[in-house]
């Protein structure tokens, strides 16, 4: 039996690529997993309800403004190791998985003390905290951009960087339905231009107010959207959709989100890296907006990948309403540039990541026994 730990949480951005590492792991035979991560956060809902181990550990991240949280960080730490050293110890894994988040260093930390092999997965361009610090001390660190290679030069105790990847990101499994039947499971028209709005799992109010602020333009130009709007603003944008009966699918969620990329001609979204995952996936050109209070400003990096290969726009929230409305609309204009987007992104697709870094999980536990 391969025992695995998973170590990484606060966002979907570092929950949802283990649960698809430990998707392609299960599938492989017989592996034991657990997921650390905390109490308040998205991984202490979504991985029990998967059917996956969880267990919390008591960590927070520092906050820029002052409060009394902050305060509490060093015992938070103190004992956040301790509760990881104490689940190692017990639970034997033969390999700990980091893919991210301040939940994923007391986990590595307990990692290093206790020798057990570990390997990072990141999937910003820019490489979270977490990834900087313990890739020294790392198996295997695998990466979803070539641009990101730069950002680990630092020798391992050992003395030499460490074995580095490009792996892309991690998806859980999602199935490229046609157009037509993406287009007739959200009840729309084949023969319109689709756009597909969205903020991410939890939706983003700043891009929810641009595109309601372009929408009559959008619609004067024949165009149909796919709005997942987020709980925020679900009402808001829900009255919206009624003045364009047939024309505006308005939904809070998206549970089967395959199918908004494949119904799609156009994205618009934020640059968190699932979501810019996805776009390559599914070879969806798209209008960024990057959430500009990112740590590290990792979202702009993010779309600045895209931006650079040919597959994607970038208009920062800062920026006036027009240059978003003329960029959405020019794209939505000119299906020879949309055509060689597509182009651009496939070819910045890799083979199926959670399967390539299941099968080094494998091999390091292996290696381990």
């Amino acid at each position: 039996m391969v025992r695995v730990v998973f170590a990484g949480g606060g966002t979907g951005g570092h929950v949802f690529p283990a649960i698809a590492i430990a998707e392609r792991l299960a599938a492989a035979g017989e592996v034991d997993m657990i997921f650390v991560g905390t109490k308040s956060k998205i991984e202490a809902r979504v991985v029990p309800e998967l059917g996956y181990k969880f267990r919390s550990i008591w960590i927070g991240g520092f906050s820029r403004r002052l409060k009394p949280s902050n305060f509490l960080l060093p015992a938070k730490i103190m004992v956040s190791i301790f509760q990881s050293l104490r689940l190692l110890l017990a639970f034997k894994p033969q390999v700990v998985v980091g893919t991210g988040g301040y939940v994923s260093g007391p986990v590595c930390a307990a990692a290093v003390f206790t020798r057990t092999p570990i390997l990072l997965q990141e999937h910003n361009s820019y490489p979270g905290a977490m990834t900087r610090m313990f890739a020294p001390f790392a198996r295997e660190v695998h990466i979803a951009f070539e641009s990101s290679r730069k950002y680990f030069v630092r020798k391992t105790p050992f003395g030499h960087p460490p074995n580095l990847f490009v792996t892309g990101s991690p998806l859980r499994k999602m199935t490229k339905v046609s157009r037509n039947d993406g287009i007739r499971f959200f009840g729309l028209e084949d023969s319109k231009k689709t756009i597909f709005v969205t903020g991410g799992s939890l939706g983003a109010v700043r891009v929810n107010d641009a595109v309601s602020n372009v929408v009559d333009d959008l619609t004067k130009h024949d165009c149909q959207l796919i709005w997942q709007t987020g709980s925020l603003d679900f009402a808001k944008v829900s009255e919206i959709g009624d003045r364009y009966p047939g024309k505006i699918r308005v939904l809070e969620f998206i549970e089967q989100i395959d199918y908004a990329y494949s119904a799609a001609d156009v994205a618009v979204c934020r640059g968190g890296a699932t979501t810019v995952a996805e776009i390559v996936y599914f070879s969806l050109p798209a209008l960024i907006v990057p959430y500009p209070y990112a740590p590290a400003n990792h979202q702009v990096e993010n779309a600045r990948a895209l931006v650079e290969a040919g597959g994607a726009i970038m208009v920062q929230e800062s920026e006036p309403i027009e240059k978003f409305k003329g960029e959405l609309l020019g794209l939505i204009e000119d299906s020879s540039r949309v055509s060689v987007m597509r182009d651009r992104l496939k070819s910045l697709q890799h083979r199926d990541a959670a399967e390539v870094i299941a099968a080094s999980v494998l091999k390091l536990a292996g290696a381990h026994e």
